[in-house]
């Protein structure tokens, strides 16, 4: 998504257009000022940033850029520029056996900064989703999962996996609860909506989707497991690739004295395993809720304090086929 401010102190150049390669898209733009080197004075450019590189451009001329790939750092700085103190951004990079540093000023810095740590320096794994999910609500978390699996997905598919009401139910979430809160995190937003972007693992053009931000990290062979503690109740959440609904055997084993655990089973040929865990002594296992949805299984159980625990009171314990 292109990203042009409302207010300009300077008026663009429409001839100022660098050449993108076939899966390059622009996204911040503006007029500013760089310096390279500190021997040289600065000097006005036509700054873009893409999907691929921080371009620089004087008239029809590319006069600098950098890869993303390059860049290592970004600080702040504040230095004289023209006449007056002002807060700069320092983009540190690799060339060849050397680092360099690109001081710029533009307008909307901290927008530039976050969209280029976003770009550049934000690692997404299963640490950072899960830290952000902790302080989000079920819906959320359901939202922020997928795209950590996925990558992308249009508003309409967020909107019918949470059985939202509408779009903007599926918007409040995003824009009020997840980026917020990545946003105190990590320092920038984690989500963003793309008009278009080239997916990196299909190469395929995306049109009009929301977007997990910075480079995915694939997990190792272990599942995705986690739990999360709720006022009334507790939340599982695993992962269960290429797995039927009737594949899975859910079930309560060992005894009150030794605590009990709860074991979750896949029988499916060729993929089969068993992840078991100690459940709290406030687990009850009557009355759970169980949600297979976009290879995410979740399990709830209700705390012992919670009515809900309390209605089948006395009822067997039982082994449960997911159908």
């Amino acid at each position: 998504m292109r990203i042009q401010p409302k207010h300009s102190t300077m008026r663009f150049l429409k001839m100022n257009r660098p050449f993108l390669y076939p899966d390059e898209q622009i996204v911040l733009e503006d007029q500013g000022g760089f310096k390279h080197l500190f021997l040289y004075g600065w000097k006005p450019a036509h700054i873009f940033l893409t999907t691929r590189r921080l371009i620089l451009c004087q008239l029809k001329k590319n006069v600098f850029e950098i890869d993303l790939s390059a860049i290592f750092k970004l600080a702040f700085e504040n230095q004289y520029y023209v006449l007056r103190k002002r807060q700069i951004l320092c983009v540190h990079y690799k060339e060849g056996n050397r680092n360099g540093i690109l001081r710029m000023v533009v307008n909307g810095l901290h927008t530039w900064n976050s969209r280029l740590f976003q770009s550049t320096l934000l690692k997404v794994d299963d640490n950072c989703i899960k830290m952000i999910a902790g302080k989000l609500d079920d819906n959320c978390r359901t939202i922020l999962w997928f795209l950590k699996e996925n990558g992308h997905a249009r508003i309409d598919e967020l909107a019918d996996m949470i059985d939202a009401a509408n779009h903007m139910e599926v918007l409040t979430h995003i824009k009020d609860a997840i980026n917020p809160v990545a946003q105190k995190f990590l320092g920038c937003p984690l989500l963003s909506f793309e008009r278009s972007r080239i997916d990196p693992d299909t190469g395929k053009t995306v049109l009009f989707s929301w977007w997990l931000a910075g480079e995915r990290q694939h997990r190792s062979k272990d599942r995705l497991l986690d739990i999360f503690e709720e006022k009334d109740h507790y939340q599982i959440i695993l992962e269960v690739k290429k797995v039927e609904k009737s594949d899975l055997i859910i079930s309560l084993v060992g005894n009150d004295i030794n605590g009990k655990d709860l074991m979750i089973e896949s029988r499916k040929i060729g993929s089969k395993w068993v992840e078991r865990f100690r459940l709290s002594q406030e687990a009850v296992f009557e009355n759970h809720e169980i949600y297979l949805k976009n290879n995410l299984l979740e399990i709830r159980l209700f705390k012992k304090s919670c009515p809900k625990s309390l209605e089948n009171a006395g009822k067997e314990e039982s082994v449960v086929i997911i159908q």
